[in-house]
């Protein structure tokens, strides 16, 4: 569905109204020109008369590496098939957003998708209510930040994801792939490969350090593109360059990463 907006009152004039268009969708999860190319020979081919001139869009939301789509292609592709490629949908976070922005590519997102892109924004408050005796026993209501348990994530997080847990600490079940992002005030614990960017103990402000005792845990392969801890911060290219680090960066299995002294300290645990 599209959402087109009302900008004007005047019957003679140009105008845009909010109105509702069905479009087909594809969904692919590997995004290659192989894959669209058996849905629409399996699937538009067979039917011309239905889809002929028709408008599609296709939801990447399972496709993991964005920045690897030819787009162009893929219109030339469904043109050969009669059909319109107008855009792609399933997108529902920011930087998979920037992805396609950044290559000219336009988002078509669902109501559904655009909702929950929507929600990925919104502040999460829990309002509560206690008793406080002045002389006598009232109840007054207030809206308070309450830090939630530890956040779980049970799947592997593809690239261009985003993990932020604010005063909370985040577990992984799962591998992390390159250019996804985890952001937590406290520790990051990853049962598997670790490829993005981890910033444990983040700063709440441009006024807070952040939580110099939080800790980075991963127990599969240890290559990531960032490592940081309260704003002290290393990059791929420094943990690669640094001779001391030999048989950390690369390797498998309990690597740990704390702060020390504004130094990050790395620790190779024995895996039992």
């Amino acid at each position: 569905m599209t959402d087109i907006y009302s900008t004007s009152t005047s019957n003679l004039g140009a105008s845009i109204a909010r109105t509702g268009y069905s479009l087909t969708t594809i969904t692919l999860n590997e995004g290659t020109l192989e894959e669209l190319k058996d849905i629409l020979e399996k699937k538009i081919a067979i039917s011309p008369e239905v889809y002929n001139n028709s408008s599609i869009v296709i939801d990447v939301a399972n496709v993991n590496f964005l920045h690897e789509l030819d787009f162009k292609a893929m219109q030339a592709l469904c043109r050969e098939y009669g059909v319109f490629l107008i855009g792609l949908s399933g997108v529902i976070n920011e930087d998979r957003a920037k992805t396609l922005s950044d290559m000219n590519i336009p988002i078509v997102n669902s109501t559904k998708f655009a909702r929950m892109r929507e929600e990925n924004f919104k502040p999460r408050i829990i309002t509560k209510t206690v008793e406080v005796k002045v002389p006598v026993q009232i109840k007054v209501p207030y809206e308070v930040r309450v830090a939630e348990p530890l956040m779980v994530i049970n799947r592997n997080l593809r690239s261009g994801d985003l993990i932020s847990a604010p005063n909370n600490s985040v577990l992984v079940i799962g591998n992390v792939a390159s250019t996804a992002r985890i952001i937590a005030s406290h520790n990051i614990i990853i049962l598997g490969d670790l490829h993005g960017d981890v910033l444990a103990g983040a700063p709440k402000g441009q006024d807070t350090k952040g939580y110099p005792s939080g800790m980075i845990y991963v127990s599969g392969l240890f290559e990531p593109s960032l490592v940081a801890i309260s704003a002290q911060y290393q990059t791929a290219d420094d943990l690669e360059c640094n001779h001391k680090l030999q048989g950390i960066y690369g390797s498998r299995g309990g690597i740990k990463v704390t702060l020390t002294n504004d130094m990050l300290n790395y620790t190779k645990l024995k895996v039992f």
